[in-house]
């Protein structure tokens, strides 16, 4: 499990590579090295070129260890069970667990890098629709929304009470709960903020 958490964590520097072909070169840096420490930290990490300093946010990780996993994989035994999971908030494997051998936490640590992989691979993809569109603190506040979104979707696909699941639906690979999200919420995003300035001349 932890290899394939490494694979796809090493999927955020194709997403790099991709964003900083589609940017003016002063901005190339800055997101390669945003998309690189996103895997590191399990994070955001940017940098502010202006005050010449690192700004390490780690939205992401923050968002997924908060409320994520609850959401993804918390207790379905309750009315709106299988649009969302409810408990196991603040993930601490001792709660998650079955019994308190480090073997059984273990398990509990590696399904929860794995899951939020995902949800870190969901923030870049994006971020990439929103290059040189946005400030840093705005991009921030939409990376925790959208792991948010992104545990919720998961709820419903990969979870055994999941509404999707309960249908019969096979996530294969995330297709749905990490690109289809990530691609619409980086559509609704790039509608919303129009296209990059200078980017398109009129004449």
């Amino acid at each position: 499990m932890m290899a394939s958490s490494f694979i796809i964590f090493t999927m955020t520097a194709g997403f790099g590579l991709l964003e900083s072909g589609r940017v003016s070169s002063k901005d190339e840096v800055n997101c390669m090295v945003k998309n690189v420490f996103d895997v590191i930290f399990g994070g955001e990490f940017l940098f502010d070129w202006n005050q010449k300093r690192a700004i390490e946010i780690e939205f992401v990780g923050l968002a997924y260890w908060m409320f994520g996993y609850g959401l993804t994989f918390g207790d379905s035994k309750h009315q709106l069970g299988r649009f969302f999971g409810f408990g196991d908030f603040f993930f601490d494997p001792e709660r998650v667990s079955d019994d308190d051998s480090t073997d059984e936490k273990g398990i509990s640590y590696s399904l929860f890098i794995f899951q939020m992989s995902f949800a870190t691979t969901t923030s870049t993809i994006v971020s990439a629709g929103m290059s040189e569109r946005i400030h840093l603190k705005s991009h921030y506040f939409i990376s925790f929304a959208i792991t948010l979104v992104h545990s919720i979707a998961g709820h419903w696909v990969w979870d055994q009470e999941g509404i999707f699941r309960t249908m019969g639906v096979v996530d294969s690979a995330g297709c749905s709960a990490v690109h289809l999200v990530g691609g619409i919420s980086g559509l609704v995003a790039i509608l919303y903020l129009t296209p990059r300035r200078n980017r398109f001349p009129k004449n």
